[in-house]
């Protein structure tokens, strides 16, 4: 009997690897193309954002080792230990940690990501390809109908805290103070390249990008390979002189960043976003009038902020979200059943020491129309088919199953 399993893999802030698991979206294509021939893949859905990799699948076996080794074919590079990449195949964990993901509430997450609009476009992948069953199609249902109901509960929208996005989201507000404003990113690293694609995400283009070498944008998109200006690091000063709104992730900022190149008569506001851990630049440019600075500490004080009003939307929306949860749990475990009552009969039909017997097991009531007198044989007849139950489902499936058996033979 089939079951959910999940592999995941999430990725560390300031690990210059950690999107190593990120498939675009030919790659994502690629591997649910690939995925789809495989006979023990019944139902697929692919996530995948520069933060995580999330691959739900529906199958009778384990196929952890078989879909790293698509993932590499897919990345065509180095990827990290196996033992990062985690697999879950309790299903009700899983599928909560989902459900969480989706909306916000997840622990390990919590805030981060907004991953629904990332949900819709793995399902519409998953769905272009046939791949989309009776399991994930109610899974899918359950979780529109949790998102509606959090819409019509939760009277504001869950704000997201990440640096990443509330750095996107700061640029995007004030570049609403500027006219058609000029963006550049100094440093290219994991932190960056989140930023990049927010902002690309959001309509931003022709963003400028400093770095000390070209080599790192090459896991870019090629629409995001158009959407950037390369600059060498040697060209820092004319890239201040020539942008607006300038982020920098570079960890020797003081050094790159002299002083010198802020104390000019530039025509436009100055607005510096600094992100490195160990700067102080932003201290030592709060007396230059030219020039308006964010520091880390800034941004963390806007998340904040966010945190405080995103308790009372957590207050109110993760009963919602385990309501729900628990709904669909409930149909599943009726699915299953159904499942198993259909397997019963066909086992409780087989032929026993060249005898046939004909007991017959529905869900509703269960009844026999042939008296099996030969306790041995009766015996033998529940063994087998609990064996064979037991070989290809989960423990609570086992439990069920042996309650339906008893039941059964109780009533006959």
């Amino acid at each position: 009997m089939g079951q959910f399993r999940l592999l995941s893999f999430s990725t560390n802030l300031y690990n210059l690897k950690s999107d190593a698991f990120y498939l675009d979206w030919d790659e994502c294509k690629q591997l649910m193309q690939n995925m789809k021939s495989w006979r023990e893949v019944n139902e697929l859905l692919i996530l995948s954002i520069p933060e995580r990799t999330e691959i739900i699948y529906y199958s009778e076996v384990d196929l952890e080792d078989k879909i790293f080794d698509a993932l590499s074919d897919c990345k065509k590079i180095g990827l990290p230990l196996k033992s990062e990449f985690q697999q879950t195949s309790d299903e009700e964990k899983l599928l909560v940690y989902l459900s969480e993901l989706c909306f916000g509430v997840q622990a390990s997450n919590y805030g981060t990501t907004p991953l629904f609009p990332s949900f819709i476009q793995a399902y519409e992948l998953a769905s272009q390809n046939e791949m989309v069953g009776e399991y994930l199609g109610q899974w899918w249902e359950n979780l529109i109908s949790t998102n509606k109901l959090i819409k019509k509960h939760v009277d504001y929208q869950l704000p997201n805290f990440s640096i990443t996005y509330t750095v996107s989201d700061l640029v995007t507000d004030l570049s609403k103070k500027l006219k058609t404003p000029k963006i550049a990113i100094m440093g290219f690293n994991s932190l960056s390249k989140r930023i990049f694609k927010n902002l690309t995400c959001k309509g931003f283009k022709n963003i400028t990008i400093v770095d000390k070498s070209i080599a790192p944008f090459s896991s870019l998109s090629k629409a995001e390979l158009n959407n950037f200006i390369f600059e060498p690091i040697s060209e820092v000063e004319n890239v201040i002189k020539d942008n607006d709104i300038l982020i920098s992730t570079l960890e020797d900022a003081q050094q790159s960043l002299q002083l010198s190149y802020f104390q000019k008569d530039f025509n436009t506001m100055k607005i510096l976003i600094d992100l490195s851990i160990k700067s102080n630049l932003t201290s030592i440019l709060n007396k230059i009038s030219q020039v308006i600075p964010f520091n880390l500490t800034d941004i963390y004080k806007i998340i904040e902020q966010k945190m405080e009003i995103n308790k009372k939307w957590m207050r109110k929306a993760k009963p919602i979200i385990s309501e729900k949860n628990l709904e669909f749990f409930q149909w599943i475990d009726t699915k299953k059943s159904q499942e198993m009552v259909t397997v019963a009969n066909e086992l409780l039909g087989e032929s026993i020491h060249n005898n046939q017997y004909s007991k017959v097991l529905i869900s509703e009531e269960p009844y026999s129309n042939l008296e099996i007198d030969d306790n041995r044989i009766n015996t033998l007849l529940l063994k087998k088919s609990i064996a064979k139950i037991k070989s290809n489902t989960q423990y609570k499936d086992i439990i069920n199953y042996n309650k339906m058996v008893n039941d059964f033979y109780q009533y006959n």
